[in-house]
């Protein structure tokens, strides 16, 4: 039977955890399993290459700061199904996985675990179309956090319903927060969520006002490194507050009065909550 499913993971020097989690997946019955090894160290494509032969590959060379958001994107260009499922290299799915989450899937709607963990967040499946209209993940996102909310936000907005599929039939391997961020430029994960927020914020508003599906690569990018360069000035003192001022194009629906003119502009402010001193990882 041909497949339906395409499984698409990633891999950065997580090949250890991959030993154990591709064997699962690339098990599951009437699915296609893509591997992205993006300029892995641990010289995953050789390991995959060899072991599971099936197992269709995309290999990124001299990219030394791991970008998820591309390597997704990458991964889901290259499937060859409707339907995609995206499952981290630490996240083991049940031999009944794609047998159970098969039959639910339709177009104008996207599938998260329920209950939902902090490290099967990224887990989800949806239609290529509706991937591709918002075209993928957000590639502008930087670190660790940020660019599976985003997605998700921005297919609801598209007009996409959230369901769930049970979400026992995934766990994740356990392993600490230097795991995650080692080939990262910001390595604190709290301060790289903090970025990431601050941009997803300041970019789906300005989607809801522009009326746009997706804002400029140039437009996005210009902003994040004005989010980033001004939260990384503010790193080192936990009490302080930042804030980020975008102009916005003048909509003049009334007249204005001759020698005058109208400036719009919003300001964004990222400030800690009275009382939250919980320490930065």
């Amino acid at each position: 039977m041909a497949a339906r499913l395409s499984i698409i993971t990633t891999c950065k020097g997580r090949l250890p955890h991959l030993k154990q989690t591709l064997p699962r997946m690339a098990a599951q019955p009437d699915c296609e399993c893509i591997v992205v090894d993006y300029d892995c160290p641990d010289r995953t494509r050789s390991w995959v290459g060899a072991s599971f032969p099936d197992v269709r590959l995309v290999n990124v060379d001299d990219a030394p700061v791991f970008n998820a958001a591309m390597a997704r994107n990458l991964g889901a260009r290259a499937a060859r199904t409707e339907w995609l499922v995206f499952v981290d290299a630490d996240v083991l799915v049940d031999a009944g996985f794609s047998r159970d989450l098969e039959p639910v899937l339709r177009r104008r709607y996207f599938f998260r675990p329920t209950p939902l963990t902090a490290e099967t967040c990224g887990t989800f499946a949806c239609h290529r179309g509706d991937f591709f209209a918002l075209s993928g993940y957000d590639e502008i996102l930087e670190g660790y956090g940020g660019e599976d909310n985003d997605i998700y936000l921005r297919l609801g907005h598209a007009g996409c319903t959230m369901q769930s599929f049970d979400g026992a039939l995934i766990q994740s391997i356990p392993h600490d927060a230097a795991t995650r961020t080692e080939y990262h430029e910001v390595r604190n994960i709290e301060l790289n969520r903090r970025i990431n927020s601050l941009y997803n914020h300041i970019k789906y508003d300005l989607i809801c006002e522009s009326g746009l599906i997706n804002l400029p690569m140039d437009t996005r990018r210009a902003i994040y490194l004005e989010v980033r360069k001004t939260l990384l000035a503010y790193a080192e003192d936990p009490t302080a507050s930042a804030s980020i001022t975008i102009n916005l194009p003048v909509k003049l629906f009334l007249p204005v009065p001759d020698g005058w003119t109208i400036r719009r502009r919003w300001t964004f402010e990222m400030a800690r909550t009275s009382g939250n001193r919980a320490a930065d990882q």
